[in-house]
């Protein structure tokens, strides 16, 4: 699909069709684009659990404050970020020629060492990046999805089984639309959200 049609037409569902399933096949489809997203230094802070057998979503669904898309949705997905992913360096650069290697691997880890907020903050932002790439690919292979922060965290933790160095921070549901989309919520005009070098700049024109 053409990129400006697809952006267009993307939309936050709610409900979807509970009676339609999600294959392997394309679940790695979806995957293998959503971890060419970027990330800071390459780390990859990305973790995801699939939630699609009915019992596992209708746990989510509680652990989501009863949102029924959660457990409607063909699947739930559960994005995740890493907190300690700059520990990965080492893995992640082993194939960099050593002078390359060598001083960008300490660098790495000394950026993100003892640094809790900023290991945090990275992982939520690297995720998000995923987390649209999965919503623009998912609509691309003609699927619905909708991203929810409605969770509590703790509870859904302790159901897919993360440990204290990976959190949830999102859940996006995926599966066959159903029903009409709502028309597109307002937007902010560009010249009101865009400025020119500064912030007292002028817009785009």
């Amino acid at each position: 699909m053409e990129f400006e049609k697809l952006v267009a037409e993307r939309r936050s569902v709610s409900r979807f069709d509970p009676g339609h399933s999600i294959s392997d096949a394309e679940l790695k489809s979806l995957f293998e684009q959503v971890v060419l997203s970027p990330s800071s230094f390459n780390l990859q802070h990305w973790r995801f659990v699939v939630v699609r057998d009915a019992e596992n979503k209708a746990k989510l669904r509680k652990a989501a404050l009863g949102q029924a898309q959660v457990e409607q949705a063909s699947a739930t997905i559960v994005v995740i970020g890493k907190l300690d992913a700059h520990t990965d360096a080492a893995t992640l650069y082993a194939d960099t020629p050593p002078e390359v290697r060598d001083n960008l691997v300490p660098m790495i880890e000394q950026f993100y060492a003892d640094k809790p907020q900023l290991q945090r903050d990275e992982a939520v932002r690297s995720v998000s990046l995923a987390a649209m790439t999965l919503m623009y690919a998912a609509r691309d292979m003609g699927y619905a999805t909708g991203p929810l922060i409605g969770f509590d965290p703790q509870a859904v933790s302790d159901l897919i089984g993360l440990d204290g160095n990976h959190i949830p921070v999102l859940l996006i549901a995926i599966g066959k639309q159903v029903g009409d989309l709502r028309p597109r919520s307002a937007r902010l005009p560009v010249s009101e959200v865009v400025r020119l070098e500064t912030m007292s700049g002028p817009g785009p024109t």
